[in-house]
């Protein structure tokens, strides 16, 4: 196999990663705006580590997902989000970090203007042909990013 064939064959697989992972951040999004954390959180590994916007650090799978099931249906009740993918950076063909800008939106997706966003970091693992979060983070940040329309 010539070099070039290997080159093209590895930016294709990589395509499809970047894909996955893509579908795999829709879901979430997806998930965060029915309020379901078992949709949600299906997309950790068992172990995964976590620091959410207030700065508290949950461990497993089991803990986030009792944290999100206590903010989605309480406080995050009437919160609604969209999901955009800033980048995604491979460490090796198994591990990506992807980070996301989270935009607050109305029930009907409309973003709304100059209100609090975040930027998530999830450091995604391959395991068994699929992609999970490992571990991450979600903070705000002080100056609302442009949405592209």
């Amino acid at each position: 196999m010539s070099k070039n064939s290997n080159i093209n064959n590895f930016k294709e697989e990589q395509q499809q990663e970047i894909k996955a992972i893509y579908e795999i951040i829709a879901e979430m999004e997806s998930a965060f705006n029915q309020h379901d954390a078992d949709k949600l959180d299906r997309n950790f590994t068992q172990n995964a580590s976590w620091v959410n916007v207030m700065g508290s650090r949950l461990s497993s799978w089991k803990q986030i997902n009792e944290t999100h099931k206590i903010l989605l249906e309480g406080p995050l009740s009437n919160s609604y989000a969209r999901y955009k993918v800033e980048n995604i950076q491979f460490l090796r063909p198994e591990v990506a970090i992807a980070h996301i800008l989270q935009y607050p939106t109305t029930s009907e997706g409309k973003v709304i203007e100059n209100q609090q966003c975040s930027l998530a970091i999830y450091v995604m693992v391959k395991e068994q042909e699929t992609w999970q979060i490992a571990a991450g983070q979600n903070t705000f940040i002080q100056e609302t990013p442009k949405v592209d329309s």
